[in-house]
């Protein structure tokens, strides 16, 4: 028995992993998340320049839009000095943070304020998307042929066309009434964004100088905040500073987490269209002649396993040889909790039983469907379901420790995804013994089901309305 589950799980691990298929997934996914991660900040260093105007009688708007769209580009540097500064001890990074910050008060724009900080060189500050510019013309209409691109105009950037124009209304009494944006691109928002600022900007400005305060005075002021410092107390009674590592294990098994759910994903295909093919081809009858459908079935799931095995072994391998290169202490902080063993026990029993549930529905699904169109129409309604432990995912990650959280995981079909998230959270030894016990006694009651579906659709040729109907009188029996 135990040689022909080997046999077939054999047969069905060389058939995926010689496939192109198997290759092309096991290349693309990471290749896709490292693109993923990088693609964006490559776009934003790529977007164009812009050239913007503002018509209006008096200075003061164009200089506070001015300031905040260099207040915007000094955040994103400030974000990224912080990031580079994430091994250095809380007082170096704050006191470093706290100079760039009184470096900018002082009048320094982003790229200088990061240079008297001496910040590492891996550190620049962001491109200016927008330059303000003299308005060529006064009015919209004299205006329109530089916003539609018929005339350009000069500017630190080279020849462009006016990507947009502000034309400030005031009243009688000089009152800013109306700031109209005048521009071809309907989509990009930020430079609008920018002047809704600077307009609250202005407004505050007013009031702080009608009650003779200097505004800069407040700004300055921010330096001496004392800061807010995340403590924790040890089983001991000690205290202690919350560190990244502290945080590192949720991380790891949001990462975990997620590649179960990636690896259940990949398998549904898998396991459905060879299913598909076997019966088609009357492979599945000649099976049956050499081995139990018992014995069939199980080399099947092993097989899969050892592929998704592969898989994550793979994965595992290519993320293992990015950190070890990159040598950040961030990422191997990460690495060094994704080895908790809290966290690897609870991965292990999540993903066997996890995989094993799952597996034995696709597989039994697959047996109903005869054909490819048939497979197809049955994908779109598991993919839909197959969404949702993404989205628990997504918001358990946030507030592992909520009741309802708590709750969920006693469900069977988010139970693997959840156990692995609670699991930095050390809950008690009875709750990961229960939740295992539950998936597995889950997995044992799916894989019991899908084997009567399987033989009575692959064996017997049932549709998917006589397996309903069977299944309900198996119930009122």
């Amino acid at each position: 028995m135990i040689r022909a589950i080997l046999l077939v799980a054999r047969r069905e691990y060389i058939a995926y992993v010689t496939a192109w298929g198997f290759w092309l997934g096991l290349i693309l996914t990471p290749l896709g998340l490292v693109v993923g991660v990088v693609l964006p900040g490559v776009i934003a260093r790529a977007a164009p320049v812009h050239y913007y105007t503002v018509v209006d009688d008096r200075p003061e708007f164009a200089t506070a839009l001015s300031h905040e769209l260099e207040d915007r580009r000094a955040d994103a540097a400030r974000t990224l000095l912080s990031t580079a500064l994430a091994s250095e001890t809380k007082e170096q990074r704050e006191a470093t943070l706290n100079a760039f910050t009184a470096a900018r008060l002082s009048g320094l724009d982003a790229a200088s304020a990061l240079e008297k900080v001496n910040a590492p060189v891996s550190v620049e500050a962001p491109d200016r998307r927008y330059y303000g510019i003299e308005p060529p013309a006064r009015t919209l209409t004299t205006l329109q042929p530089f916003l539609s691109g018929e005339k350009m105009l000069a500017g630190p950037a080279g020849d462009k066309p006016l990507f947009a124009a502000l034309i400030v209304s005031r009243n009688a009494a000089g009152k800013i009434t109306e700031v109209g944006y005048w521009s071809e691109d309907v989509v990009d928002s930020d430079l609008s964004s920018a002047a809704g600022d600077a307009l609250r900007t202005l407004a505050r400005t007013k009031v702080l100088e009608a009650a003779g305060v200097d505004p800069a005075s407040i700004d300055r002021a921010e330096l001496d905040l004392p800061t807010v410092v995340s403590r924790k107390v040890g089983k001991a009674g000690e205290a202690s500073e919350v560190s990244s590592a502290d945080r590192a294990p949720y991380f790891a098994a949001a990462a975990i987490a997620f590649l179960l759910w990636l690896l259940v994903f990949s398998i549904v295909n898998f396991l459905i269209m060879g299913t598909i093919e076997e019966r088609s081809n009357k492979i599945f009858d000649t099976l049956l002649t050499s081995v139990r459908l018992s014995e069939l079935l199980a080399g099947k799931l092993i097989g899969v396993f050892a592929l998704s095995v592969t898989l994550m072994g793979a994965w595992a391998l290519f993320a293992a040889a990015m950190i070890a290169r990159s040598g950040d202490p961030a990422f191997l902080t990460f690495a060094a909790a994704a080895l908790d063993p809290t966290l690897v026990v609870a991965a292990l029993a999540g993903f066997v039983a996890g995989y094993l549930m799952y597996a034995a529905i696709f597989l039994a699904l697959g047996s109903l469907c005869d054909t490819i169109q048939e497979a197809q129409s049955l994908m779109s309604p598991l993919i839909i379901l197959l969404m949702i432990p993404i989205f628990v995912i997504a918001i358990a990650l946030r507030h592992p420790a909520l009741p309802w959280v708590e709750a969920l995981a006693w469900f069977p079909p988010f139970t693997p995804f959840l156990m692995i998230l609670r699991a930095p959270l050390h809950p008690p030894l009875w709750e990961m013994l229960g939740q295992t016990v539950l998936m597995v006694a889950s997995a044992g009651l799916v894989l019991s089901v899908s084997v009567r579906i399987y033989r009575e659709g692959a064996v017997n040729g049932a549709s998917i309305g006589q397996i309903l109907g069977w299944m309900s009188r198996k119930r009122r029996a």
